[in-house]
């Protein structure tokens, strides 16, 4: 079965759309449009201009809903001091692993609910102020909505906060701080690569970072079936990057796919069934995403430690404040499909706390170091509190009642990837992929 049989088959595009090379809302046809002109041409000539392949990484910001409602309080300063600190520490040299080596923090990724409430007087105003610093520091970032950045139930898509709607965060906003790209240093660019329509609800940018290109997908929360056949267009489109989704449900913190009934599902917001939304194991198996054939990343938060969701099978892993789960694709590559769950705002709403290291007390506004290895074939996670400077150890099996946290820094993990730089089922290291 081809990868465009199986998505028709579980409800994915239908015969017609696939009539065409690229739908009316595609990557070419986007509402804002996507990359023309100038950008094409840069972008096609990138790679020749770009720094030898080095190792690079993408922050992760983890739902930072309190660092803009009240931590430390109403003025957003931990928010701020979060993306002063990526800034700051963008080439901060990384020990843990096999040899020492520069971050190189090229890009940031949220995964959602950049606000904890749209109602609040100053929460849009810090977020603002705080993302913006990323903006005039050259490092590019992208960011999905999550329900706290609605104004009202996500039941009604038109209840999205007004700064995704039509503000900062909208695609009319974002498109023009992109413009004809992004510099992000030593040859390597952002572009804005469109959006479903004019909101920053769904939205597409792409990188050419050590030569190597990435399309980012910033999806919905519990995205229908519409932006996924978008999403689908834009990946077709680009077959020549590695795809990776953010979206702000999709695992939760036992490392398992959302379903509809579970704590924080897409039924406990009253979201109507497909096509309006989707649970993240509606998205994999009926949408057909396990299918999509250059995917390889997922990244998420939103679940909260504790909300007792369980997989299906029983088997699910150990809640903690990250995962990091590895999913074969049923598409005919048969690569592997990193996804990663990334959300400590519980530390962030224990504000005032003293800091402990054995219960994570005051390990606040932390990110998420996601670091690519070209020359090594390797994928490695680290996370560090800004505030703290303490590292996230691996969990501990006594958690909360073992060191959890560390002052030296930590791999949480390391795992053989390769990309699109090797054919399915190669490894230029040996490894399997």
């Amino acid at each position: 079965m081809t990868e465009l049989e199986y998505v028709i088959k579980h409800g994915g595009l239908t015969p017609k759309r696939l009539l065409q090379k690229v739908s009316r809302r595609g990557f070419s046809a986007s509402v804002l449009g996507g990359l023309t002109g100038l950008a094409a041409s840069r972008l096609a000539n990138t790679s020749s201009v770009a720094a030898a392949r080095s190792d690079f990484t993408i922050a992760i910001i983890p739902d930072p809903q309190y660092l803009a409602e009240s931590c430390p309080n109403n003025s957003g300063g931990y928010y701020s001091q979060m993306m002063h600190w990526i800034v700051n520490h963008k080439d901060i040299v990384l020990h843990s692993g096999v040899a020492s080596f520069p971050a190189n923090i090229k890009a940031v990724i949220g995964v959602g609910d950049c606000v904890n409430s749209t109602a609040g007087p100053n929460e849009y105003s810090n977020a603002q102020t705080a993302w913006t610093i990323l903006d005039t520091n050259s490092i590019a970032f992208t960011t999905p909505p999550g329900n706290h950045d609605y104004s009202g139930a996500p039941s009604s898509r038109s209840n999205l906060g007004a700064q995704f709607a039509a503000g900062y965060f909208s695609a009319t906003d974002r498109s023009s701080v992109y413009g004809s790209g992004i510099h992000l240093g030593n040859g390597d660019m952002a572009y804005w690569a469109g959006s479903y329509d004019s909101t920053g609800a769904n939205t597409a940018v792409k990188f050419v970072i050590s030569k190597i290109k990435l399309l980012v997908l910033a999806l919905d929360f519990f995205a229908g079936n519409a932006a996924w056949s978008w999403a689908y267009d834009v990946m077709l489109a680009n077959r020549d990057c590695e795809c990776y989704i953010t979206t702000h449900a999709w695992l939760t913190s036992n490392g398992t796919h959302y379903q509809r009934t579970d704590g924080y599902g897409p039924n406990v917001y009253s979201m109507a069934d497909a096509p309006y939304s989707n649970s993240a194991a509606e998205a994999w198996s009926n949408v057909g995403v396990s299918a999509w054939s250059n995917l390889f990343g997922i990244f998420s938060g939103h679940d909260l430690l504790g909300s007792q969701n369980t997989d299906p099978s029983g088997t699910a892993s150990p809640q903690w404040y990250w995962q990091q789960v590895p999913v074969k694709s049923e598409s005919p590559r048969g690569q592997t499909v990193q996804q990663l769950f990334v959300n400590a705002q519980e530390l962030d709403n224990e504000c005032s706390m003293t800091v402990s290291r054995a219960t994570g007390a005051g390990q606040i506004a932390s990110v998420f170091l996601l670091t690519r290895r070209p020359g090594s074939g390797l994928l490695e996670g680290r996370m560090i509190s800004t505030q703290t400077g303490d590292w996230f150890d691996p969990r501990s099996a006594s958690f909360p009642g073992g060191t959890s946290w560390s002052a030296s820094e930590a791999l949480l993990f390391s795992v053989p990837f390769s990309g699109l730089d090797v054919e399915p089922g190669t490894n230029p290291k040996g490894r399997q992929q």
